[in-house]
Formats: C-alpha cells, structure tokens, sequence
C-alpha cells in the first residue's frame, strides 16, 4: 500500500491548483493506493475526492484530511468526521482527536515557511505524528531534522508530497504493508519515501497566490 499523506486540491484557496477528479487520475497513473486530502482550513476537497472515488466504484482510498491553521503554525489531520476550524495549537489538536482523527505536524523545521510550527520536547505528548519528509522543503536539512526528531521521541512519522501541482503527486509518502493505513501509521510499520519537487512549483505557486491575492482586490 501505497499513500501521499499530503496533497491539496483547489479548494486551498491560496495555493491550491487541481481539480479533484484529475488529482485522482493522476494517482492512479502513479501507482498510488491512496491519498490524504489536506486543504487548507477546509475538508471540502477530501470529501468531492471521496465522492468521485465511491461514485466511480474505483479501487482507491481517500483519507479526509486538513491542514488548519493554528497560533503556532500548520497541523495536519488525518481521518477527521468533520471539519476543524483554526484556532490555538493546543485547541485544534484537542478537537481533531474529538473529530476521530489523528495530528501530524509537517515541515516543522523548514526555516523558509513562516507557518510551520517549531516543534519543541515539550509538545510531543500532544501531537500523534510527524511529517520525516516534505517534498516541498527545498533544503534536505530540514526534512532530515524531522525525521531524526521523530525517531528520538518515539512519534509515528508520516511523509508527503505536499503537492499544489499534478507533477508533484507522489513525490512522498508511506509504504506499508497493512491493509489498515491509519493502524500501520499508529504502529509505527511504515516506510516513508520521497524526493524533493522541483523549484519551479515553488514559483509557480508564487505566482498563483500573487493573482488570486490581485483578483481579490480587484472584486473588492
């Protein structure tokens, strides 16, 4: 089994680029047996992607996810039954496991994103999970401090493409063997793989947040 534990449709606002049912075709294309669906503050693009899948009776798994702002940066849910609002980082992990989901914090040394929460040993009893690979972080460095992060505080470790972009959907992720992909994460029996994206996605979402930003001001 096979999963991207990080990509966004274009229901994130700002960044966001795909459309649901070519993010899933994509998948497929690459192997994937899954994805989780993390747009920003909202779940309304994981569940049109579960939809497509359920509706086409495909053989493809769907985790509805989100990545939710909070006063110390981004968490990422996983299997949440509704959506988190933002709000203090200790507010919104409290309320995803209300919502039956587990936390992950992504890239949280990557020293180039103002929103990534810098995780401290004083937060590792409150967070289920850690992002080891970012395929957006540009330097190794970073990923490599999460990841070693993670193995000295025993948290289950998670890995994802981060993808805004069709090139990048599975540039990282999980492997494991279990049918249960939540189970083998909590279990810590995953393998996570990836190589970085290439710096023009970074540019290119530069220049789609820079219209989307100039297209708001324009309807004001």
């Amino acid at each position: 089994m096979k999963f991207d534990m990080h990509v966004h449709t274009f229901h994130s606002k700002r960044c966001g680029w795909m459309k649901p049912e070519r993010l899933v075709e994509h998948a497929k294309k690459k192997e994937l047996d899954g994805l989780a669906v993390t747009d920003h503050n909202t779940i309304d693009g994981a569940l049109e992607v579960f939809d497509i899948v359920r509706d086409e009776h495909m053989d493809f798994s769907v985790i509805i996810g989100e990545e939710i702002s909070t006063d110390r940066g981004e968490v990422l849910a996983y299997f949440i039954n509704r959506e988190i609002e933002p709000g203090s980082f200790v507010q919104v992990l409290t309320e995803i496991r209300r919502a039956g989901g587990i936390s992950a914090i992504p890239h949280p040394f990557d020293k180039l994103r103002h929103h990534a929460v810098r995780l401290t040993s004083n937060d590792v009893e409150l967070v289920d999970c850690i992002e080891g690979f970012n395929a957006r972080c540009l330097f190794k460095t970073y990923n490599d401090l999460a990841y070693n992060f993670g193995k000295e505080y025993d948290l289950a470790i998670t890995a994802g493409s981060d993808a805004h972009f069709l090139n990048e959907v599975g540039n990282g992720g999980v492997i494991t063997g279990q049918e249960n992909i939540r189970e083998a994460i909590m279990e810590k029996n995953v393998t996570i793989y990836g190589h970085r994206s290439m710096v023009i996605n970074h540019a290119g979402t530069k220049i789609l947040k820079l219209g989307r930003s100039i297209r708001g001001y324009l309807d004001e």
